[in-house]
């Protein structure tokens, strides 16, 4: 009901009529993303743009706008492109202008959008600026041998709470998460990948019982989630050395698991009995990852600890069976768990 009554109020208020096209920046469309829908119409009728077309399915609704230009009129060419889902929004800015594009890209840059510095604005065909919820794709494509430079926005839908660890997923850049979390609790990091190689990460609540590591597939735009860490030990080169958590980490888990469980509680979650890399392998103490039970542990993957197990028999092969290892009534427990997209 709420899209159609918007196609409606869209295609009762752009009237006909004739006015000398204005300009329509970058800046424009940030605060076209920020308006609600009722007020969409009004915000593109007094900045010179009329409805061309709309569009309206099962969940989107779609709206192109162009110019109302005088038939003299031989400036840069203008559109706009509008879709609104449920859960996200995206607003796109055509433009002809060159000029008009690079002076986006550095009013963006001065408002405080993060982006890979390393990129040349004026020679790179595609940077991305984000600033919390709202992503940015800057784009230079040719069209029939013509240059046409888009601003792409999406405005992310910030949740209105998290529970759970495996929510967090949704977080899938450093900047969604300061949107949610603020700035003052999500630090940029290194996270040792290996003993020799770094990878840049975000860590949720550094030095807490709620503290997570999130580590980014892209590490020039700090986005696309490779996976997030739930652990007492952040390993990262801006945690301090040896100084683990007083008590398990925090974060509750929709499967039930939690840090500090031991294998015999795990067991039972999972309904099933599953494999343990043992001493022979190079993932020792790891939970193999397969999904056996209840329990996804590709998805989830779970890291165990022991104290004095690691001279033990049982752990002596390159897999185990958990059920083998509670019986054997040895104080294995979880230690870290990953979870991934």
């Amino acid at each position: 009901m709420m899209k159609r009554l918007l196609l409606i109020l869209i295609l009762q208020n752009f009237a006909a009529g004739t006015i000398q096209s204005q300009s329509f920046t970058v800046a424009d469309l940030v605060t076209l993303s920020s308006l609600p829908a009722k007020n969409l119409d009004h915000f593109m009728k007094k900045s010179g743009f009329v409805l061309f077309s709309s569009r309206l399915d099962s969940d989107t609704v779609g709206a192109f706008f162009i110019p109302k230009v005088k038939s003299t009129y031989s400036g840069p060419k203008r559109s706009i492109d509008i879709s609104l889902k449920d859960d996200s929004k995206y607003y796109s800015l055509h433009t002809s202008s060159v000029t008009e594009y690079l002076d986006g890209q550095r009013s963006l840059i001065k408002k405080g959008f993060f982006y890979d510095d390393k990129k040349d604005i004026s020679k790179d065909p595609s940077i991305l600026f984000q600033k919390e919820n709202i992503a940015i794709q800057a784009l230079t494509e040719v069209q029939d041998g013509v240059p046409q430079y888009t601003f792409k926005l999406e405005v992310k839908k910030i949740p209105e709470a998290v529970m759970y660890a495996e929510e967090l997923l949704q977080f899938d850049s450093h900047e969604f998460l300061v949107s949610f979390f603020g700035v003052q609790n999500v630090k940029k990091d290194m996270y040792y990948f290996s003993e020799k190689e770094l990878k840049k990460c975000s860590v949720l609540y550094s030095g807490t019982r709620r503290q997570a590591v999130f580590v980014w597939g892209d590490e020039n735009n700090l986005n696309n989630l490779s996976y997030i860490l739930v652990t007492n030990v952040l390993p990262t080169a801006g945690a301090e050395k040896n100084n683990p958590l007083t008590g398990n980490n925090e974060w509750q888990f929709q499967s039930g698991i939690r840090e500090g469980m031991p294998i015999k509680e795990l067991l039972k979650i999972n309904e099933m009995d599953f494999d343990i890399y043992g001493n022979e392998s190079e993932l020792a103490f790891m939970v193999k990852p397969e999904k056996k039970g209840k329990i996804d542990f590709k998805k989830t993957a779970v890291m165990l600890s022991c104290r004095d197990c690691f001279d033990d028999k049982i752990f002596r092969q390159k897999e185990v069976s958990a059920l083998d290892v509670a019986k054997a009534n040895l104080p294995v427990r979880i230690y870290d768990v990953i979870i991934y997209p």
